[in-house]
């Protein structure tokens, strides 16, 4: 009942668009076709994808079933580039939710003592965003992060860890400025602006900023020019890297670690499971 993988290769050349049918031949090689079949015919019945179906009362001779699954492909050559896309998140989100149960009976510690903080000292969430200004996931993350403080506003505490990558100059001055925003307390009034910027973020947006804000600007300059402003920054990162942290943006609710730019529902969930821990 398999399709064979020529035939797969001699139906993909009769497809109408050459990046599909390249895209196509990687699924093969990456999953093979006993993996792709499957998938297809969990797209084609309408549930999960490999979930298990119950067998047709009548069920179709092998050679004839191949016949319509090829065809089917045959006149719609993206069911299978869903099908497997479809896969691969799926599969992502439950090696996610094995790990949070990790993280619920072997929570994360981060001492976020010199961290800036909005929301309530004593909330009962406390979620630790590690983030850069300049990465596109942690500007993709924000939404989700605004509304969470929105939904749960005096229940969640949010606390901010620079985490600068190199692949930007600006990343690690974009830091340097916010902390010494910061020290004038206005550290997340600035933390929005630059992420507002969309990582459209050049050397001559602190000071504008800065002035925005009625900052005092001669301290700015002075403070994010300065060693403190270095060191802080690099023991953010300290903090990070010795919690095995590599990417950005990396949060830790409630001593869970959920790692990019996840949806509100997958931090909804951890929150529920986060409670749900706590009343057993």
């Amino acid at each position: 009942m398999a399709i064979g993988v020529q035939k797969w290769l001699a139906l993909r050349r009769r497809s109408n668009s050459g990046t599909l049918s390249r895209e196509l031949d990687g699924w093969v090689v990456m999953f093979g076709e006993r993996l792709l079949v499957p998938l297809l015919l969990g797209v084609l019945v309408g549930g999960p994808v490999l979930a298990q179906t119950p067998p047709a009362p009548t069920p179709l001779p092998p050679a004839d079933l191949e016949k319509q699954v090829i065809e089917i492909i045959r006149r719609n050559p993206q069911i299978i580039v869903e099908a497997v896309r479809n896969y691969q998140a799926e599969n992502a989100r439950s090696q996610r939710r094995a790990a949070w149960q990790k993280y619920l009976t072997q929570p994360v510690t981060v001492d976020i003592k010199d961290a800036p903080t909005r929301g309530p000292v004593d909330a009962s969430l406390t979620l630790v965003e590690f983030s850069d200004f300049l990465c596109p996931f942690c500007v993709r993350a924000q939404p989700a992060t605004k509304a969470l403080l929105e939904k749960y506003k005096g229940q969640m505490r949010l606390a901010y860890f620079h985490f600068p990558l190199p692949n930007n100059k600006e990343s690690r001055p974009a830091a340097y400025a916010a902390w010494a925003a910061g020290q004038q307390g206005k550290f997340f009034e600035y933390h929005d602006r630059l992420f507002a910027l969309q990582g459209n973020i050049t050397p001559e947006s602190y000071e504008r900023i800065a002035g925005e804000l009625k900052l005092d600007l001669p301290r700015f300059n002075q403070d994010r020019q300065g060693p403190e402003a270095k060191a802080r920054i690099e023991a953010d990162e300290k903090q990070a890297r010795s919690l095995g942290f590599e990417g950005t943006p990396t949060f830790v609710l409630n001593g869970v670690v959920l790692r990019g730019a996840l949806p509100l529902e997958e931090f909804e969930e951890v929150i529920r499971q986060v409670q749900a821990a706590k009343q057993n």
